[in-house]
């Protein structure tokens, strides 16, 4: 019994500090701010039509914003697919790497702001209003977006879903009580001076992955006050889920590492704090022991915590596809745990150590 009204607190403070955030409201603002748009990319034939079809219909004067592609190292006709688009910029790496791709890209940006978004996203035409008419209300040093996965219909695609809705409630909760621990490079916004006040990715520059998560930490130390998060149904940027088991397996090794290398501490808290209530399922499961009043209390309280996360996000969800992911996630997770202390991973046609 401890243990779930341990949760429920546990729970609640996860809710709590998500609801602390409210929503912004965009109202009709004129367009001031200057943005410039960074989308790093490697090999993403398939993925960056429908990003560049998406910007193309952006309501926001042309001459506040600009859109630099940075190709690192392609060896498919990812390049071929924005060269010939008009006032899309595409330069090449100088470097090697995602966070070298993004240095990049912001070394040649013009404006004061940057947005960095990954190659397989698209944004909602209003994405730059709501950004400006925040900007302008809140004035930040960061501004942390909202994604969510495109919707789709496989339990595989479901079950990301319900996993990235909690991994959203995470980031914007951090946000809440001010003490910002997660971030998302596929909807990240930034002064461009603060960047380079912060050195930019100086530090971590060699580690593959963690651009959003070690530059968010930069400048939580630096900005403690000014991190912020835009609850704002015209920000959300849509990204896509993992297309098969495997492939998912290695993305999470691969965010998991950020933390196991240079997380924060509150991540490296809430990492154990779930790893060890997800080790009472399992042993409950195993043992059909009487934990059994755990399972049914923490079945119950995710749901409520998702359902209420969803009213904002508004991604459809099969709640059949949420019992069997209740199940199967334990497993998955001390899957993860145990992979991420060994590091390895694939990413872009490479493997990795952390």
């Amino acid at each position: 019994m401890f243990l779930g009204v341990f949760y429920i607190i546990w729970i609640g403070v996860i809710w709590w500090g998500f609801y602390k955030i409210p929503d912004f409201e965009v109202q009709t603002i004129s367009p001031k701010t200057g943005f410039s748009i960074i989308i790093p990319f490697k090999n993403e034939t398939e993925n960056l039509s429908g990003l560049i079809d998406s910007l193309q219909k952006l309501h926001y004067p042309d001459r506040l914003f600009e859109i630099i592609t940075v190709d690192d190292h392609s060896n498919d006709n990812s390049s071929k697919i924005v060269e010939n688009q008009p006032n899309i910029k595409l330069i090449n790496n100088i470097g090697k790497g995602k966070k070298q791709a993004l240095q990049t890209g912001i070394m040649q940006a013009r404006f004061k702001w940057i947005i960095t978004i990954d190659a397989d996203c698209q944004v909602s035409p209003k994405y730059l209003q709501s950004l400006n008419a925040f900007i302008l209300q809140r004035q930040p040093e960061m501004l942390l977006g909202p994604v969510r996965y495109f919707d789709t219909k496989s339990f595989l695609g479901q079950f990301q879903q319900f996993e990235f809705l909690c991994l959203q409630a995470l980031t914007i909760a951090g946000v809440g009580y001010h003490k910002a621990f997660l971030a998302n490079g596929a909807n990240l916004i930034f002064r461009k001076q603060s960047f380079e006040a912060v050195k930019g990715y100086e530090g971590n520059i060699d580690i593959a992955s963690g651009d959003d998560t070690f530059l968010l930490q930069k400048f939580t130390r630096n900005f403690p006050d000014k991190i912020r998060f835009i609850k704002s149904g015209s920000a959300i940027v849509k990204t896509k889920a993992a297309k098969s088991f495997i492939e998912l397996i290695h993305q999470k090794i691969r965010w998991a590492g950020k933390s196991r290398t240079k997380g924060s501490a509150i991540a490296k808290f809430t990492g154990i704090i779930t790893v060890l209530f997800h080790l009472v399922l399992i042993y409950a499961f195993l043992t059909l022991s009487a934990n059994y009043g755990f399972v049914i209390i923490k079945i119950m309280a995710d749901a409520f915590c998702l359902y209420q996360i969803n009213r904002f996000y508004r991604v459809k969800l099969d709640w059949w596809f949420y019992v069997l992911g209740f199940v199967i996630y334990p497993f998955y997770l001390i899957l993860i745990f145990i992979l991420a202390l060994k590091g390895t991973y694939h990413w872009k046609g490479q493997t990795y150590r952390q």
